[in-house]
């Protein structure tokens, strides 16, 4: 599998995997509407120009077609990163290509030894998500209930975290 950063030509692509407000919410959250603008694509790649990184968008390919994308968000000051928009193109899915991405961004998070803490938030009914993170050694830390508005459902939220010491002892086993 080859990573490396979200591009121009890989929108197109992206926006096809989506075909509902339902389907944007649970991989990118409340705040993004579909179909997917311009203006919020924009904001997927200048990952390579950042210094100090702010928020990297990483993509997998696979025979030459985009894979998974997924960005790594950082909080210099408080010490952390966030994994967040997982999404894995729906013709591959189930092959394991979100925990192969998501291993290399954890990496690419602890390589940097101010990060502390690398944080994430899943809707819980998104259970393939769930079983990766805990399978990655996320720990789930709280719920908050009926927090997101879709449609005429609401959705909860729930919070992983995976610490530096938890992340060096997994990687020691």
């Amino acid at each position: 599998m080859h990573i490396d950063f979200f591009r121009a030509a890989d929108q197109s692509e992206l926006r096809s995997w989506f075909s509902s407000q339902e389907a944007v919410t649970q991989w990118a959250g409340p705040g993004v509407a579909w179909p997917l603008t311009a203006g919020f694509m924009r904001t997927l790649l200048d990952s390579d120009e950042q210094q100090p990184a702010r928020l990297l968008t990483f993509a997998t390919r696979r025979d030459g077609r985009l894979a998974a994308v997924a960005q790594l968000s950082f909080d210099w000051e408080n010490h952390l990163a966030c994994l967040c928009r997982v999404a894995v193109n729906p013709a591959l899915r189930g092959k394991g290509l979100a925990g192969e991405l998501l291993n290399v961004m954890i990496h690419t998070a602890f390589k940097d030894p101010a990060i502390e803490r690398l944080e994430l938030v899943v809707y819980p009914q998104n259970r393939a998500a769930v079983r990766t993170y805990e399978k990655l050694g996320f720990v789930r830390e709280g719920v908050r209930r009926a927090c997101v508005a879709v449609g005429e459902a609401r959705w909860d939220s729930a919070f992983y975290g995976l610490l530096r010491a938890e992340f060096t002892a997994r990687s020691a086993a």
